[in-house]
Order: C-alpha cells, then structure tokens, then sequence
C-alpha cells in the first residue's frame, strides 16, 4: 500500500495520473498536448501538474528520502524553489508513508517568482516568467490538496539572498536546489551547505542550465568538494552528489559575487 500511495502521490503532482486532461504549456505562451516522455523526463511545463521536475526527479527525491533514513543521516528535507510545491508535497507525502515523523519539509521561495538579475552573472529573463510566478497561498492549498499540510512543513519566504540566513532549518539531510541562476544557486551553497550532513544528499535541478552550472563548479572548485557528481537514471538535467566531509566556508568569495545594493 505504501508503494501504490507514493506512486499515486508521485504521478498526480508531475500530471502523467491527469494524462486524458494534462497539456504542456510552452515557451512560446501556448498550450499543446503533452510528450508523455518529455514528462517523464520533466523537460516541459506542465498545465495541471504541480511539480515541473518530472517522474524521474521525483523518483530521486524518494531515494534520497530512504537512503538518509536507511544511513541514519540526521536532518530534514528543504527544496529551494519549489514552484507549486509538488515536488515537496511528495517528499513530505514519502516521509509520512514511511512513519517518519523525526524530519521535517521545508520549501524556501519567493512566492512571486524569479529575481531579476542582481550582477552581470545573470540575465533579467526568468523574472519576467509569469507562469513561475506562484502565490505561498497556492502552494499551501496544493499541501492541503493531499492533506498533507501539517506542522512539520514550514515556508521560509522571500528571494534566496534574504530569506535563507534566517530560515530556521538547522540539519539539513536532504537539499534540493531549483534557482536557475548563478546567483540564487550559490546564495542557497554559501547558506545551507554547511547545514547538510555528512552522508546527505545535495541534488541540483538545473545542472544543464550554464549559469546555475557555473556556479555549482565555481563552489565546488572554491572548497575543493571532489565528492562524484552522478546522474539520476533516467533523467537528463538533474545532478546530486552526496556529502562526505566538512568545508570551511569561503565567504569572501560571497561576498565578492554580492553588490553594494539589493534590488
């Protein structure tokens, strides 16, 4: 029952369960009829569906999910950027399938999409998406949906670079990286790294993206982290590796990359 609830669960938030009714909205504005593959893959945005990353993505998320369980990695799940929450309403559906009720879900948005571009590392084009752009008070009714808004998910809300040093999580088992940007990937590194524990998972969305790419090798090159980026099977844009010792972090390095104003 566990396996057939999660698949439901899995299934309905990525819309391949809403196939007859699912289309793909693209980029330029229009709707057309959904690529099954493509969804799987998560390489289209979904009409209905309520999580972008696709079926295998969301199978990453459960894996990681068992193995720090398995592994006894202490801590909890965050996803940063998390659009309409279905990517997190599964990790939180897959804790309580499991009786887990040590950890807890945290999503970290702005709930009014992207950021426009703070330095010449990033461009003002995501900003201007309005299909990103969605409310916190969507998003909790796509947790209340499942029934599955309770009192171990917490939101931490606002643009990454000033929402994310006063997010309350303090263990981090399991991190899920979704910004897109050069800036708002390393604002979620140099704020949440060090709060992953030793044998969790990082897993990077965008890794395919150039910007958010750049920054993954800049940081990783910075704290020299030479732990095996692998692949998710299956999957063609998502990355994870999983974290085998400490870094001291370099935050001058930060705060070369900040400017002297925030817009």
């Amino acid at each position: 029952m566990v396996r057939a609830y999660l698949d439901v669960v899995r299934d309905t938030v990525c819309g391949l369960a809403l196939r007859t009714q699912e289309r793909t909205y693209s980029f330029d504005n229009q709707v057309r009829p959904m690529d099954i593959n493509a969804r799987i893959k998560g390489l289209d945005w979904p009409l209905i569906g309520i999580s972008m990353i696709g079926q295998r993505r969301l199978i990453n998320i459960e894996w990681a999910i068992r193995f720090v369980i398995v592994n006894g990695v202490m801590g909890d799940f965050i996803e940063c950027g998390v659009w309409r929450g279905g990517s997190s309403v599964f990790a939180r559906a897959v804790l309580k399938a499991l009786n887990n009720n040590d950890r807890q879900v945290w999503l970290a948005d702005s709930f009014q999409g992207l950021p426009k571009a703070r330095t010449s590392n990033d461009n003002d084009n995501w900003s201007k998406m309005e299909y990103l752009k969605v409310s916190l008070e969507e998003v909790q009714t796509n947790f209340r949906s499942f029934h599955l808004l309770d009192d171990r998910v917490h939101f931490c809300k606002g643009y990454f670079v000033d929402s994310l040093p006063r997010c309350n999580v303090s263990r981090i088992a399991v991190f899920r990286m979704d910004g897109d940007m050069y800036e708002s990937s390393m604002d979620q590194l140099f704020n949440l790294y060090s709060k992953l524990q030793i044998g969790g998972v990082i897993i990077v969305d965008d890794y395919t993206i150039a910007p958010c790419l750049r920054a993954i090798v800049d940081f990783r090159n910075w704290h020299n982290i030479t732990e095996e980026i692998l692949s998710i099977p299956g999957d063609e844009s998502g990355r994870f590796w999983i974290k085998r010792k400490s870094i001291q972090l370099q935050k001058d390095q930060y705060l070369r990359l900040l400017p002297t104003t925030k817009s």
